[in-house]
């Protein structure tokens, strides 16, 4: 198959693989679709944690299923899947045991273990959901980090009708934050420093629109409030810099919530604790999305979500390090690039 091989930051170049045997518990999958995440761009840099080299990534991936490994009964052939990620090691107990589909240690595709840049990859069955009739496999990839954002907006913020909510961040997931948090009956204050999205956030349905590097957020928050804060934030933009959740704490109110969404590149951030203490303010972590596929794809079919609307490119699979270039310079207005493998030539939306 061909796949783009990210040989160390900022070295990729399209290569034949071979596919392996499946194990207990796996499927291939013929690639569809696979959007580019914030987070293989911090991989092809070489910033990411967890990146190892060399290495195809790729993680937001819908795809059908073309084999059944041994063990896989819930899926077959012709399957319309997203997901599929946590591969097994073969190295702990459970692996040399031959329970596979049981390991301890699983390796994440597009970071440990080869991912959907390429034209099949291998997913695990249990992680693969099906695709629901009526939605489409650019969307299904895109639904990945929807269902980001919903876990923060629903699950872990737990944002209620009439709420005013700050959302930093107008990224593909904290427009999404947005979106869901505005069909839970929020009002929203959406920031940027980018002005092209700032005006996707107007576009979407922000209720206030500001540019955090032009505007002053807090004077903006408390003028709107009458002193008050908001009632909850979301911080959907991590990084390496260490301005969100300072702003986050400062402007939410006495008794207020901040969900962190966003993954910093170093593990420590600035606290004003003084406010954060005497003002009883609880600042929790939001990660992936264990409530799955399932609430986005019922959204998508009610038509209460428009994911297409984050979608700006559709590349061919030889075009994937030009989309994390686009990404990386936020050229082109680029929000969401999906990249799919058997597309022959680039579109621009």
């Amino acid at each position: 198959m061909k796949a783009m091989m990210l040989w160390e930051p900022e070295r990729m170049e399209m290569v034949d693989l071979e596919l392996r045997p499946l194990r207990r518990g796996e499927v291939l999958l013929k690639v569809e679709a696979c959007s580019i995440c914030g987070s293989d761009l911090e991989g092809y840099h070489g910033w990411h944690p967890k990146m190892t080299y060399p290495r195809v990534m790729g993680h937001e991936a819908a795809s059908t299923v073309v084999e059944v490994g041994p063990g896989v009964v819930d899926l077959s052939v012709g399957d319309r899947v997203a997901g599929g990620e946590a591969l097994p090691c073969g190295k702990c107990a459970r692996c040399r045991e031959g329970h596979t589909d049981e390991c301890l240690t699983p390796l994440g595709p597009g970071f440990t273990a080869h991912g959907a840049y390429a034209e099949y990859f291998i997913g695990m069955a249990k992680r693969c959901t099906r695709i629901p009739d009526g939605i489409s496999f650019a969307e299904a990839a895109v639904a990945q980090p929807a269902a980001i954002a919903r876990h923060a907006v629903v699950t872990r913020a737990a944002i209620q009708p009439g709420e005013l909510v700050l959302i930093q961040g107008c990224g593909p997931i904290g427009l999404s934050a947005m979106m869901l948090a505005k069909l839970q009956g929020a009002r929203v204050i959406s920031t940027d420093i980018v002005d092209y999205r700032c005006g996707m956030a107007r576009a979407l349905g922000a209720d206030h629109v500001y540019n955090a590097h032009r505007d002053n957020v807090y004077d903006e928050i408390m003028s709107l409030t009458l002193g008050k804060g908001v009632d909850k934030v979301i911080e959907v933009v991590g990084g390496a810099q260490d301005e969100t959740l300072p702003q986050a704490v400062q402007c939410v109110k006495r008794g207020g919530l901040v969900a962190v969404v966003g993954s910093f590149a170093e593990n420590r951030a600035t606290l004003p604790v003084v406010d954060f203490k005497f003002n009883e303010k609880t600042v929790l972590g939001s990660q992936s999305m264990p409530e799955g596929y399932g609430p986005i794809f019922d959204l998508v079919l009610a038509g209460k979500l428009d994911l297409m609307r984050l979608v700006s490119h559709r590349l061919p699979l030889e075009m994937a390090e030009h989309g994390l270039k686009l990404m990386d310079a936020k050229a082109e207005n680029v929000m969401k690039v999906v990249i799919e493998p058997w597309r022959e030539e680039s579109h621009r939306l």
